[in-house]
């Protein structure tokens, strides 16, 4: 085993130095007492006492895999860090991320709120799953000022929060809402889902959240190829969530967290790409005779651009727009026509992608039919305009 300054307190004292984010994941680091500069790779089910009195006490720091290993709570350790929270739990997805934070905080009887654009999947388990334990949940439209107001409850333990939201990008006033349950209720929970930004453009606990949930399968990962997220609470919430973790044995293997461990050095910078290749793109789809509307804060006709500029000052690689000639054959015509855009889910990795996106099921309404998303990723900026443009060239 390493042996090297305990993780937390390190990184204590790196944040009372007032050190950026990026500088602090780096140098966290430099006490590997073996010489390199990166974490050790700890990964197994067994893990040996050194005698059967160590062996049957409950309060070791290891004890069986499930339960954590030095590289998972490095990975925890520096998603705190970043998240100015007390713990961080991992866990295989982000998707398991946010129904573990329903199930910790609801029990039957109960009653939860969530923002009607929330993550489709999710949705999916509040109406098929939470409502078999008679735990109800409603969806409000963020747009409406009235309607968080008029379907919070006495009952209402739970409000989840998505900003911005992953297809239209609609930004919410965080501190805003979270300044309102906590007045309305001192009882009441607050949960996001901080995929978008991660935190290190936006960190949803310094404003009032609770909980704050990230997909670290996106720009955290990379490089698409892992599948994990964090659940990252406050020290009111610690207990309630070791608990759980015990029971379920949520984590993700000690190779996964490695590769974000080492990917999250490298996260600040190729968010600056993602940024900046979105601007260009952005200005080239609203100068397009083929698109009728781009959806992103970034621009200024936007609804969100003042929030954006005020909470967020950076973007990622997202951008979605509506055709003019808009139908759903017509998407499909454009996403096939394209050679360098993937088509695939997700984003946050090199590679570009485009998907038909699916706004059904949200309050917010297009009457001219589906709309398309990109991911931009690190391909030459002037080839995937290119390919954009010979795509709509296809288009009737």
């Amino acid at each position: 085993m390493v042996n090297r300054t305990d993780y937390l307190d390190k990184i204590e004292i790196d944040n009372k130095d007032n050190l950026s984010d990026s500088t602090v994941l780096i140098r966290a680091f430099d006490d590997m007492s073996n010489g390199f500069v990166n974490n050790s790779l700890v990964n197994g089910s067994t893990i040996l006492f050194r005698n059967a009195s160590e062996m049957i006490k409950t309060n070791t720091k290891y004890s069986y895999g499930t339960h954590g290993t030095p590289t998972t709570n490095d990975l925890c350790a520096a998603i705190s860090m970043l998240e100015r929270s007390n713990e961080t739990i991992i866990t295989c997805s982000g998707l398991m991320a946010l129904t573990i934070s329903f199930l910790c905080i609801l029990k039957p009887g109960d009653h939860a709120l969530a923002v009607d654009f929330v993550y489709y999947p999710l949705k999916r388990f509040c109406k098929l799953f939470l409502t078999r334990f008679n735990i109800h949940v409603d969806f409000f439209d963020p747009r409406n000022e009235y309607s968080l107001k008029t379907l919070f409850r006495t009952n209402t333990k739970l409000v989840h929060l998505e900003s911005p939201c992953s297809n239209t990008f609609e930004i919410i006033d965080i501190y805003a809402i979270c300044k309102y349950i906590k007045q309305r209720s001192n009882k009441c929970i607050i949960s996001m889902d901080n995929s978008w930004a991660t935190p290190l453009i936006y960190k949803p606990i310094t404003q009032g959240v609770d909980i704050s949930i990230c997909a670290l399968t996106k720009y955290p990962a990379g490089c698409s190829d892992v599948i994990i997220g964090s659940i990252s609470t406050t020290k009111e919430l610690s207990l309630t969530f070791n608990n759980v973790r015990g029971l379920i044995g949520t984590t993700s293997n000690g190779y996964n967290c490695l590769l974000i461990l080492k990917s999250l050095k490298t996260t600040t910078i190729r968010l600056y790409y993602h940024h900046n290749s979105v601007i260009k793109i952005n200005t080239y789809l609203n100068l397009s005779c083929h698109v009728d509307y781009v959806f992103s804060p970034l621009q200024l006709r936007s609804p969100d651009h003042q929030l954006w500029k005020r909470d967020y000052k950076l973007s990622n690689g997202l951008i979605s727009f509506i055709l003019k000639k808009n139908s759903l054959e017509n998407c499909k015509k454009f996403l096939n026509n394209l050679k360098i855009f993937g088509l695939g889910w997700s984003w946050g990795g090199y590679k570009s992608l485009a998907a038909i996106a699916d706004i059904k099921h949200r309050h917010f309404k297009t009457n001219n039919g589906p709309i398309i998303r990109l991911q931009i990723g690190f391909e030459d900026i002037n080839d995937l305009i290119n390919d954009l443009e010979s795509s709509f060239q296809h288009l009737n």
